[in-house]
């Protein structure tokens, strides 16, 4: 059934959404989902792959197309279920699929789809038309598989409704990120304990919980989580876009009113089937059956048509008295800043003089010359604070690259990732001016390794031996016999020099540092190779 239409703020409209998708069958959910898969699956496959350095460029070149072709598959299932959804509401039958209905519907959903990976960016640059280009791209989904509208007048229409309602629009935005938020930080902790768990209750000892929370800081697992989140998440951001879309196409066409006539329709002709048995009883004089029926109504089967007592306000328990008064001040604080937003504007309006929409009519789709006058002024003074700010702060960050990082080179507990490469060197060629060889050794296997985690050769961790990152090097470097036999003559050093007697001298430490250099001039020019 429609909503009333007085019922326009942003809570009202989630709720609807959230009802909606509970009486959504499961053949409805599985359309969203036949979309969001594929497409999700490929962008990981596509990000692990253009991550590899032994990915070819004709290989990127295939996974981009069919990236592609995926997009446009999501945006039609997102239409297909977004219409589902706009029948469910008006309760209007599903007209029969034809080729000339698919081919629309592909055609227009592939060539807003592209469109929407140039002209989302920029307007969330812009700010100022975010919201509504996000609800029109989710209102053109709404509208795609209507028979009686092309694909212009989709684009008409769902600019229309987007323009509706422009504070509903914005505020929803930040619940969406709320939400979203929330539901990827419990994902994240449910896949990072889940390794954990399964080696509790089954014994079972996989790679995953080997590494404890390594396998956490990942890039992998971080897409993954956005990943499946979004699965989860977008149906419900479509289905507040449907209904938002249903009650502002209402307002105009009377489509709520039209869904509750079909709804007493259905439930006529359900009643209609119910009297018909009573047909056979005609031999019951009217005064018997009167009789029956009120004998019926007063059974105790329908006591839930009479309404309850209600409770007296003594026992209300405190706690939801106090909710109560928190929930009325909320929205006695969100009333005073809209008001303050719209006395501000109406200010701004009267020293502009700028002037206003008659009564009736819609405001003006333009803005008025002093308004981007003053967009222009204040990007202005952004921009000129950015560079002075900059500036000002270059002579600082040259000074500061000179210092080297308080490190004790002979500590315990250091990992190759706690500085970078530079910082190492730099220790490195400190040790060997105080004729510290030693320490010099370390500094420079500790840049090697901070390199190839770089790289992506290594995954540093501070709980990994020596021999795992051999044994890591041959698996990924595996064509480069050179440098991996290189990479184990450095390690073969810097333990006997450090874990051993072995005295260290110069010409070690500057064997140990040309090692290096060779090493990184191979992976180097065969990373670039590839790329």
């Amino acid at each position: 059934m429609a909503q009333p239409l007085g019922r326009d703020g942003a809570v009202p409209l989630l709720e609807g959404a959230a009802h909606l998708l509970r009486r959504t069958p499961l053949a409805t959910l599985l359309c969203s989902l036949m979309g969001t898969a594929p497409f999700a699956l490929g962008l990981l496959l596509f990000w692990n792959d253009v991550t590899s350095p032994r990915t070819t460029n004709a290989t990127c070149a295939i996974e981009s197309a069919v990236l592609a072709l995926l997009l446009a598959w999501m945006n039609c299932w997102r239409a297909v279920f977004a219409g589902r959804l706009r029948r469910q509401l008006t309760g209007a039958p599903d007209s029969p699929w034809n080729w000339r209905r698919t081919w629309r519907l592909f055609g227009g959903q592939a060539f807003l789809g592209s469109s929407k990976l140039l002209v989302l960016p920029l307007s969330a640059v812009i700010v100022f038309p975010f919201a509504w280009v996000v609800a029109f791209y989710r209102s053109t989904a709404v509208l795609a598989d209507r028979d009686d509208l092309d694909p212009l007048q989709v684009i008409s229409r769902a600019r229309q409704l987007a323009g509706l309602q422009r504070l509903q629009s914005w505020a929803v935005l930040p619940v969406f990120l709320f939400l979203y938020v929330m539901l990827a930080v419990n994902l994240a902790l449910t896949l990072a304990s889940l390794p954990q768990l399964v080696r509790v209750f089954t014994g079972y000892e996989s790679e995953f919980s080997r590494s404890g929370v390594f396998f956490v800081f990942t890039p992998l697992f971080l897409l993954s989580v956005i990943a499946i989140s979004w699965m989860a998440f977008d149906p419900f951001i479509q289905a507040v876009y449907c209904v938002r879309c249903f009650r502002g196409e209402s307002v105009r066409t009377g489509e709520d009113l039209r869904a509750g006539l079909r709804a007493l329709r259905a439930a006529g002709a359900v009643l209609l089937l119910l009297l018909i048995p009573l047909r056979s009883f005609a031999a019951v004089s009217p005064a018997e059956l009167e009789k029956s029926v009120r004998q019926a109504m007063q059974s105790h089967e329908y006591d839930w048509r009479v309404p309850a007592p209600p409770a007296p306000a003594q026992h209300v328990p405190w706690l939801i008295r106090m909710t109560d008064r928190v929930v009325d001040g909320i929205r006695a604080v969100v009333d005073f800043i809209r008001d303050a937003i719209h006395r501000f504007l109406d200010w701004m309006r009267n020293r502009l003089n700028l002037p206003g929409p008659p009564p009736g009519k819609a405001p003006a789709r333009g803005l008025h010359w002093g308004i981007y006058i003053l967009i222009g002024v204040v990007a202005a003074v952004a921009l000129w604070m950015a560079w002075r700010r900059r500036w000002l702060h270059v002579p600082q960050a040259k000074t500061a690259a000179h210092v080297l990082p308080a490190v004790r080179l002979d500590a315990e507990d250091l990992s190759p990732d706690r500085l970078p490469e530079e910082s190492w060197l730099a220790l490195a060629a400190r040790s060997l001016e105080e004729q510290n060889f030693r320490f010099a050794l370390r500094a420079f296997y500790l840049a090697n390794l901070a390199w190839l985690g770089r790289r992506e050769f290594l995954a540093i961790h501070p709980g990994k031996t020596n021999r795992e990152y051999e044994l890591e090097l041959r698996r990924k470097a595996r064509p480069f016999a050179e440098a991996r036999q290189l990479f184990s003559a450095n390690i073969a050093d810097f333990e006997r020099a450090w874990y051993g007697l072995h005295e260290v001298t110069a010409s070690d430490a500057g064997e140990f540092s040309a090692r290096v250099d060779q090493m990184k001039s191979i992976l180097v020019a065969a990373q670039g190779a590839a790329a």
